[in-house]
This record gives C-alpha cells, sequence and structure tokens, in this order.
C-alpha cells in the first residue's frame, strides 16, 4: 500500500472512474435492457380460502341463530289467562303490591275497559254492599 499523508496532501484518489456521458445514457441503456413484459395476473394464494372460511362462518351463524330465535319466539307467547292463573296462586300478591306496577296510563286504560265512571257507580256500590267480604276490599 502506498503511504500517505493527511496534512500535506488534501486530496486521496479512489481508484474508480465514472465513464464519459455515464449518466446521460444510463436510463436509455437500462430501457434497451429491459424489454417490456406482458403484465401477469396475480391470484392470491389465500383468496379461494377465504372465500370458503367466509361460507363456513355464514353457515355456522345460521345453525347457531335460527334455533335460538325460534326458542325465543315460543318462549314469549303467554296469554292473560296464564298470567291470571299465575297471580291468583301467589300467596303474597295483593292489589297495593300490582298498583305499584302500573302506570297513570295502565289505570286509565283499566277504567275504560271496566267502564267505571260517575254514571255507573251507583252499580258498582250497590254491589260491594251486597257481597260478603266488604271488609276485605276496603283493607284491601
Amino acid at each position: 500500500m502506498k503511504p500517505f499523508d493527511l496534512e500535506n496532501k488534501n486530496e486521496i484518489k479512489s481508484g474508480f472512474k465514472v465513464p464519459e456521458n455515464y449518466f446521460e445514457q444510463f436510463e436509455a441503456k437500462m430501457m434497451a435492457q429491459i424489454q417490456p413484459e406482458k403484465e401477469t395476473k396475480v391470484v392470491s394464494i389465500f383468496y379461494r380460502k377465504q372465500v370458503w372460511m367466509s361460507a363456513i362462518a355464514a353457515v355456522v351463524l345460521l345453525a347457531i341463530a335460527i334455533p335460538v330465535y325460534f326458542n325465543m319466539a315460543n318462549s314469549n307467547n303467554l296469554d292473560a289467562t296464564t298470567i291470571e292463573m299465575y297471580l291468583s296462586q301467589q300467596q303474597g300478591i295483593g292489589i297495593t303490591e300490582l298498583s305499584k306496577h302500573l302506570t297513570d296510563e295502565d289505570i286509565v286504560a283499566l277504567e275504560q275497559n271496566l267502564s267505571i265512571s260517575e254514571t255507573n257507580s251507583d252499580e258498582v256500590e250497590a254491589y260491594l254492599s251486597e257481597t260478603e267480604n266488604l271488609d276485605y276490599y276496603i283493607n284491601e
């Protein structure tokens, strides 16, 4: 290796030289070497798997959701007589407990259905005076 002195001589020559007009001709030479090929269609390996997995997931979801839906639909078919029988068999439920859960709209609807008004209040009083359990109705 050739000795060099950095203090006296600032320039160090590399052993490489760039040919004349190299960068001006580089693009033209590169494009000449690369021949444009026909574009190929790229298909993912996982595309078919993705379609199958989506289809399987949809079938499993339907298999679970349909029976659950029909079981829920069948369980909510309580009619008024069933509820009335249940409430009549319960010992601790009275009018006060039921009235706590009624809203003003429910009370108005009951009054309209039972047609309790000022015109037939005399009939209600007559019925209550004839019954033996008047004290029960008043205290309840």
